[in-house]
């Protein structure tokens, strides 16, 4: 299994934090891995809402929100042939204007894939650790 984390402060109020991140249509906007996601649930965002998306290196997801709890605790459960994601958020005020977000990734390989986990731990590690947070943090701070 390959784990990652990440942590960044954003000058924006919680709910609205939560809400950008809770709704994958915005993905694209902040994670450079994601593309073509596509939702295939009606009705408001929450617990259970699908969408499809494409993930470089991996391919083609469904992922679905699996914890939903606004506007505190955020999770996704994605899957594929290749590899499974488990991706929480907790997401906690700071003050009235800005919202402190924490994010844990836990990738589980699949079938060959296994094979090539020793050498993609570092890679994805570090590039979900350093590109995400920053990226988050821009596309919601520039609205």
């Amino acid at each position: 299994m390959i784990r990652a984390a990440w942590q960044v402060r954003i000058e924006r109020p919680q709910q609205q934090v939560f809400d950008y991140v809770a709704n994958l249509d915005n993905e694209p906007e902040w994670n450079p891995d994601a593309s073509n996601v596509v939702r295939k649930s009606d009705g408001p965002v929450g617990l259970g809402t699908v969408w499809e998306e494409d993930f470089a290196r991996v391919g083609h997801y469904v992922t679905t929100i699996s914890v939903y709890e606004p506007p505190r605790e955020l999770e996704f459960d994605a899957r594929n042939p290749k590899a499974d994601a488990r991706v929480r958020f907790h997401f906690a005020a700071a003050g009235e204007a800005a919202t402190d977000v924490s994010c844990a990734v836990e990738l589980t390989l699949k079938g060959f894939m296994r094979l090539f986990e020793p050498v993609m731990k570092g890679v994805a590690r570090r590039g979900i650790e350093t590109s995400r947070a920053p990226r988050l943090k821009s596309a919601l701070e520039r609205t």
